[in-house]
């Protein structure tokens, strides 16, 4: 019997096979986790946000299928994952709960940033006098704009910042503002407002103390980002659709985060995952290697023959080698790992001593004869050198179960209908 994880592999590989022909409509639901649909429009967002967006129109059918199949794979992880993370109550933390009035306060003050950069406009005359002075250099006319434009807007926002402050008749005590101040400090205050030290963002800093200087700007920036965002929002500005953006997607990564810290809950267990996982850690041997491909093993051992008489086995494998790649490149493979190759293949090269002829080897391609020019020795990683790979293999390994547990846990209905056709 198979299991879920082959039931879904096999359900995706007819998604593969009718999205290499088309995009699915924007309202059709894909897949139904929880009750929670995930849409054509869905995977198309995702599709377009994703590093290979811009690459996307290039690609080939297949390509195309398989990149989608595969983001439609990491919405439904993301959203089993979102569905346990309210389980676990994550979204009623008060660590998440801070961390959503933090984004939703720097949403509210880019908004306002935004509509006092939008308002900046160049007087008609001062643009006159830039066409004038930039006459048939587009470039540097916009550079001009650009450069005048900042100007301005700086300008604005400083008087802008400064008119909230006085309006919110705030109050900095400069005296309380020192590296060590309690958390529950008050540094400033005014109508509706207090910043405490416990408020200030002191980042990579709180390792190093910073001096009163750097105290009061952190100060003045906190000030300044609450009073934008008050007024922000006191002028209508609505960014609930971006916090639930930003719930959809933060959750998650919490969860997981939470996942990583069960299964690695400290150095020891990557150290034993190491040690009973070395292959993670070999480096494997590569070779520079030349080969021909015959059709027969009559004209590879005629050949073999005329390279041991002094003809050389790349010249000759321009001129008579099936293999296509091998014939445009002269016989030079390039470099190629140990252990990637076809197994006779492999087992010859192993024993072939480096700048001589093979015996023909016989493969499902042909037979070949094969050559090493050089060798650049495998060696095995210290632990310091592979441990992020090896924990990353490890909490790969450990998703591939708890994403099944989630997935017994939490339905997942795939709806979208197979082609006749389609491979089963």
């Amino acid at each position: 019997m198979m299991n879920a994880k082959q039931r879904i592999g096999r359900r995706l590989a007819a998604l593969l096979f009718a999205a290499a022909f088309a995009a699915p409509a924007a309202a059709q639901v894909l897949v139904t986790v929880g009750d929670y649909p995930i849409t054509g429009k869905a995977l198309e967002e995702a599709l377009s946000s994703s590093p290979f967006a811009t690459q996307f129109p290039a690609m080939d059918e297949a390509d195309q299928a398989y990149l989608r199949g595969d983001l439609l794979k990491r919405l439904v992880a993301s959203r089993l994952l979102y569905l346990e993370a309210k389980s676990q109550g994550l979204d009623v933390s008060e660590a998440f709960r801070r961390e959503l009035a933090e984004y939703r306060i720097a949403l509210l003050y880019r908004a306002a940033m935004d509509r006092l950069r939008a308002a900046v406009a160049l007087p008609e005359q001062t643009a006159e006098e830039l066409r004038a002075t930039y006459q048939g250099d587009a470039d540097a006319l916009a550079a001009a704009r650009s450069q005048l434009r900042g100007e301005q807007y700086r300008l604005r926002r400083a008087e802008y910042l400064a008119g909230l402050r006085t309006a919110a008749k705030v109050v900095v005590h400069d005296d309380r503002a020192a590296w060590g101040a309690a958390p529950e400090t008050v540094l400033a205050e005014g109508e509706g407002i207090a910043v405490r030290a416990g408020d200030l963002d002191l980042g990579a800093e709180s390792d190093t103390p910073p001096g009163n200087e750097r105290m009061r700007e952190l100060l003045d920036e906190r000030i300044d980002l609450l009073l934008a965002a008050r007024d922000a929002e006191a002028a209508g500005v609505d960014v609930g659709e971006r916090l639930e953006a930003f719930r959809a997607e933060r959750l998650p990564a919490l969860q997981m985060e939470r996942m990583v810290r069960t299964w690695i809950p400290d150095e020891g267990v990557v150290r034993d995952y190491y040690a009973s996982h070395q292959a993670l850690g070999t480096i494997p041997e590569r070779r520079r290697v030349g080969q021909i491909v015959l059709a027969s093993r009559a004209e590879a051992e005629a050949l073999r023959s005329r390279i041991l008489a002094g003809e050389s086995l790349f010249e000759l494998a321009r001129e008579h080698s099936i293999d296509t790649y091998g014939r445009e490149h002269a016989g030079d493979m390039g470099w190629l790992k140990a252990g990637t190759g076809m197994p006779e293949l492999e087992q010859a090269l192993a024993e072939l001593p480096d700048n001589q002829v093979s015996a023909v080897v016989e493969s499902p391609k042909g037979f070949h004869l094969l050559m090493v020019t050089d060798r650049r020795p495998g060696r095995q990683l210290e632990y310091g050198e592979a441990r992020d790979r090896v924990s990353q293999a490890l909490v790969a390994e450990r998703m591939a179960a708890y994403f099944e547990e989630l997935q017994s846990r939490y339905a997942v209905e795939w709806t979208l209908p197979l082609q006749q056709d389609a491979p089963q």
